[in-house]
């Protein structure tokens, strides 16, 4: 169910809210859909809109019109489905925890801080024209909502009883294609060079630090210029301009975090080589820096051993070896090989485009064969595991009886769906932009 990862969208919704609603003033308190006693407003639509558009890494303004048409259908349509799904919430007197609620609003609001700083909050705020307390009062109602549906959902699931013949039937189902969710583990092997140019790259770079400790200037541009391999910099004397978290490699971004303003890096080796990074300054939510660059190149022998590695490592599964142990002694992936090689859920109907050749005829149980993406080599397991299967069969099963609930209680209550409607596209009076302003703080819980 997508209900389980509708909580994660609110801080990103608090972010896109406080950015620039003058873009946008034609949208504000025009009402598309009506549930019972609640409504939808097309800002609050186009704001769902573009948190989801965020989380792909898609621009709203490059959709064309009929596919901005068809997501603002698809998505209008999934806030009806979960309004229809609080309004039987609150009729089977379910209720949201009042302090959980402000706990979660609490954490959100939190991470924005720390994530943008308190100083970023105010400024976007106040071009927003909100104070914090109207924002998290907005917010208030939509965590409840969310939490509601989490709880009809989780009850759901609670009163769906699996058995083995139930599980079995689902694995013997899907033998040789893909079930609607998948279960998938990885082992990652890094592609990288071979010793011998590891350590004449390491070598360089130790002669390059020591013209730096000899230059009683610290001139580090003229010597970025002389001796850096990175063609995109070097002519910049090494000046890499500023970065916010998750745009370089995680190695260079750690490096630089350890550093103080004018301090410069020991050698620091990524997938491109190895660097010396001279951090220039440290904002709040970005760094600013130099670097010389030392190549390690990676050639087709490179490539050709990991593809070997992963080949064994596969054979060695598919004849009965635990994949998720050889996950834990062989993948260099960090974050998943302590967990077995445990990677994610996927959606089979929209499996990302760089991954449809690789899982494509696989069914539950088997191993793809290996694949590289930027710098590592990879392979894929559908998982077939008991937990996992009756993890899945439930969760299908809660699915389809969430979508019967729905479609059941729409048709014991208002609903109706306004979008089509033309008016909602005609420019709204000043008087209609004045009424949309938030209410005063006075007028707040």
């Amino acid at each position: 169910m997508r209900g389980h990862r509708r909580l994660a969208r609110i801080s990103v919704a608090i972010c896109l809210l406080c950015t620039r609603v003058d873009a946008v003033p034609e949208l504000l308190d025009r009402i598309v859909a009506v549930v019972d006693d609640q409504i939808v407003l097309l800002s609050e639509l186009n704001l769902r809109l573009q948190m989801e558009l965020q989380a792909q890494g898609r621009n709203p303004m490059f959709l064309s019109e009929s596919e901005a048409a068809s997501e603002n259908a698809r998505i209008l349509n999934e806030m009806v489905d979960e309004l229809v799904v609080v309004k039987k919430a609150e009729k089977d007197s379910i209720q949201a925890d009042a302090s959980l609620v402000e706990e979660h609003l609490d954490v959100e609001f939190n991470n924005i801080k720390r994530r943008i700083g308190e100083t970023e909050l105010a400024n976007m705020l106040e071009r927003s024209g909100m104070t914090e307390r109207q924002l998290k009062h907005r917010y208030r109602k939509q965590i409840r909502h969310r939490l509601l549906f989490e709880q009809m959902v989780s009850e759901m699931a609670y009163r769906q009883f699996i058995t083995r013949r139930d599980v079995e039937a689902f694995r013997d189902s899907f033998a040789t294609r893909l079930p609607p969710k998948v279960s998938v583990s990885q082992i990652n092997l890094k592609v990288t060079p071979a010793d011998s140019v590891l350590e004449r790259a390491r070598a360089q770079i130790a002669v390059i630090e020591q013209a730096l400790d000899a230059d009683t200037d610290g001139d580090f541009t003229a010597i970025a210029r002389r001796f850096s391999e990175d063609p995109g910099t070097a002519p910049e004397g090494g000046d890499v301009g500023c970065f916010s978290p998750g745009s370089l490699m995680p190695e260079f971004e750690q490096a630089a975090f350890n550093l103080k303003p004018g301090e410069r890096s020991e050698a620091v080796l990524t997938a491109m080589g190895f660097h010396l990074i001279l951090l220039h300054e440290k904002r709040e939510s970005e760094m600013c820096a130099s670097h010389i660059l030392v190549r390690a190149r990676i050639n087709e022998a490179d490539r050709q051993r990991v593809e070997d590695g992963l080949q064994d490592l596969r054979r060695r599964s598919l004849s009965g070896e635990d994949f998720a142990q050889l996950a834990r002694d062989h993948s260099q992936d960090p974050g998943t090989a302590s967990q077995g090689g445990l990677w994610r859920i996927l959606d089979s109907e929209s499996i990302e485009p760089f991954l449809v050749p690789h899982v494509t005829g696989l069914g539950l149980g088997d191993v793809s064969q290996p694949f590289f993406i930027e710098d590592g080599g990879h392979i894929l397991k559908i998982n077939d595991d008991y937990a996992t299967l009756e993890s899945l069969v439930r969760e299908e099963r809660v699915a389809g009886r969430m979508e019967q609930l729905i479609e059941d209680y729409r048709g014991e209550i208002h609903v109706e769906e306004r979008l089509e409607e033309s008016w909602l596209w005609d420019p709204l009076e000043t008087a209609d932009s004045s009424a949309s302003q938030p209410a005063p703080d006075a007028a707040l819980p």
